[in-house]
C-alpha cells in the first residue's frame, strides 16, 4: 500500500477511535456542541459504529489485498461523501460550525481516498507491467 493511504489510514484511525471514545463515554459532550442536539443513544450507536468500522480498515492495514482495499475506499468514499453532505445540510440549515468543519473534513477525506486509490492503482499496473 503506498505511503499517502497509509497516512491517511493513520489519521482516520486516530480520529476514529478518539469519536468513538467521546461519543460512547461523553455522548452529551459532543451532542452539545453540534448541530444536531443531544441524543445520547444516537451518539453512543455511532460510537460503536465506528468501533465496528474501524476492525475493517485495521484489517486493510495489516494484511495487504488489492480487492478488498478497493471496497474498504469504495465504503469509505461514498461514506464520505454521505456524511458530508449530511454535515453541509445541517449547516446551511443552522449555521452550526461543528457541522461545517464536518463536510470539509469528510470531502477532504473523500478526496484523499480517491487520490490514494489512483495512486495505488498506478503503482500495480506499473508493477505488473514490469513482471511482463
Amino acid at each position: 500500500m503506498n505511503k499517502f493511504l497509509r497516512l491517511l489510514f493513520v489519521l482516520v484511525i486516530i480520529a476514529m477511535l478518539g469519536a468513538s471514545i467521546l461519543q460512547i463515554f461523553l455522548p452529551s459532550y459532543l451532542g452539545e456542541h453540534s448541530g444536531y442536539g443531544i441524543s445520547a443513544g444516537w451518539q453512543r450507536e455511532i460510537g460503536i459504529w465506528n468501533l465496528a468500522v474501524l476492525i475493517i480498515i485495521l484489517a486493510v492495514n495489516i494484511k495487504y489485498d488489492w480487492f478488498y482495499l478497493r471496497i474498504a475506499l469504495l465504503a469509505l468514499i461514498i461514506g464520505g461523501i454521505g456524511i458530508g453532505t449530511n454535515h453541509l445540510l445541517n449547516y446551511m440549515e443552522y449555521h452550526s460550525p461543528v457541522n461545517a468543519i464536518g463536510a470539509f473534513e469528510n470531502y477532504l477525506l473523500a478526496i484523499g481516498w480517491i487520490v490514494g486509490w489512483l495512486i495505488e492503482h498506478h503503482s500495480i499496473k506499473k508493477l505488473n507491467a514490469s513482471k511482463s
